[in-house]
């Protein structure tokens, strides 16, 4: 990992200028935004996000360093996910969706941009979080390359530089030392009442911190991006797991859920466990679904580290065991959708509720297609297949999830 260390050959083909001058106005955007009277979700994320984004896409294209524009597609998503933020009131769950989401389809689109060898994988992403955490501030230095004529010049801008990092962290020392002495904090409040007095200090300061943070991540990252766009992630090495260890666990995994159907058949039919005759089908349906998810969930990831991380993909024994868990995971879902149905037919659909319903769908679907690759012996990687598939759920989700599709599904319903 010396990449930081060589960045003359990279920067030769590169206009750095121009970046940093692009990255200023998107700075000075971001803080206009984040200044009006509109959703702290839209002016703290979405719409800095937004800026950014064109930001970079537009320092690609001015440097011509587009390798793959089938990537563009990507926008597609991108788009609605943001689009969907303007139109709609997003949901807390949704919000912080958004927020893990999105960062990671634009990485995706940007990486493919300059890249056309990418490989969408998990170990890549890591990868470049790290580098990106680890050079977030030295990063900033190469910002001396546009001043190597002049050393004043220079000096100069390792001043703003030193304002950019120290005065945040000035900011925060100040709070967590009023905070831990009350005469200090009094003696900060009385000279800060006398400086607003004058001026609306606040104010300042808070823009100054939004344009360091601003600054510092969208021009540290862009970097990133630079210097990772050769990334190369070797092939995944497979553990070395006894196919015996493997089949115990999945035997005894199966025998749980058969005995768990067993009980819910039991439920169902003619109650041959003699339940509490209070036990009402509102109680059934009310309880478990969320639990359900969570378990065909894990099912799922079991499923995917043997077919992906193990060499036992081919051990008929362990195939016939994964086909039942598949199959017992199935019947779950629809055991979740099939209370859920009673439940909604009771009280309605909330936001919740519906996301509920969708997950399980793609739940389902992967299921299905896990279920594909074992019968056929398919030996491709269904990474980028899952990923797609989860996406588009995610934006039907997206708007679908929401209060005024919500209260119109309600309205039908008890018409």
């Amino acid at each position: 990992m010396n990449d930081f260390k060589e960045l003359k050959e990279n920067y030769l083909k590169y206009d750095l200028k121009y970046f940093t001058i692009s990255s200023i106005i998107s700075t000075i955007l971001i803080t206009i935004f984040y200044n009006l009277n509109i959703d702290f979700y839209l002016k703290s994320f979405i719409i800095p996000t937004l800026i950014v984004l064109i930001t970079y896409i537009v320092n690609i294209k001015h440097n011509k360093l587009e390798k793959n524009k089938i990537s563009y597609y990507l926008l597609i998503p991108i788009m609605l996910i943001i689009l969907n933020s303007f139109i709609f009131k997003v949901d807390f769950s949704n919000k912080f969706l958004n927020i893990l989401i999105l960062p990671i389809i634009i990485t995706c689109l940007l990486l493919y941009l300059l890249n056309k060898n990418f490989k969408f994988k998990i170990k890549t992403f890591i990868i470049f979080i790290e580098d990106t955490l680890n050079n977030l501030f030295p990063n900033l230095n190469n910002i001396n390359k546009l001043f190597k004529e002049k050393s004043k010049n220079k000096n100069i801008i390792q001043i703003i530089i030193g304002l950019l990092i120290g005065i945040p962290i000035c900011i925060i020392l100040l709070s967590l030392l009023s905070s831990a002495d009350m005469y200090f904090n009094y003696f900060i409040g009385s000279i800060l009442d006398k400086v607003l007095d004058l001026l609306n200090i606040e104010f300042i300061w808070k823009n100054i911190f939004v344009i360091s943070i601003s600054f510092i991540l969208t021009f540290s990252i862009f970097i990133n991006y630079m210097l990772k766009r050769d990334i190369d992630v070797t092939k995944t090495k497979l553990l070395n797991i006894s196919s015996s260890s493997i089949s115990t666990i999945l035997i005894l995994i199966n025998l749980v859920y058969l005995l768990f159907l067993f009980v819910e058949i039991s439920k169902l039919t003619t109650n041959f466990l003699h339940l509490p005759a209070l036990y009402t089908y509102s109680e059934y349906a009310r309880e478990g679904f969320f639990q359900l998810l969570f378990i065909t969930c894990i099912n799922f990831i079991i499923t995917l580290f043997i077919l992906y991380k193990t060499n036992l993909e081919n051990n008929k024994i362990i195939k016939t065991l994964l086909l039942i868990l598949i199959s017992l995971s199935i019947v779950l879902i629809f055991n979740s959708y099939y209370r859920m149905i009673l439940y909604i037919s009771a009280y309605t659909f909330t936001i919740l509720r519906l996301q509920v319903i969708l997950f399980l769908f793609l739940e389902l679907i992967l299921f299905i297609l896990l279920i594909k690759k074992i019968v056929k012996d398919l030996k491709h990687n269904n990474f980028k297949l899952f990923s797609i598939i989860a996406l588009i759920i995610y934006i039907i989700n997206l708007y679908l999830c929401n209060d005024i599709v919500i209260d119109f599904i309600n309205k039908l319903i008890t018409k």
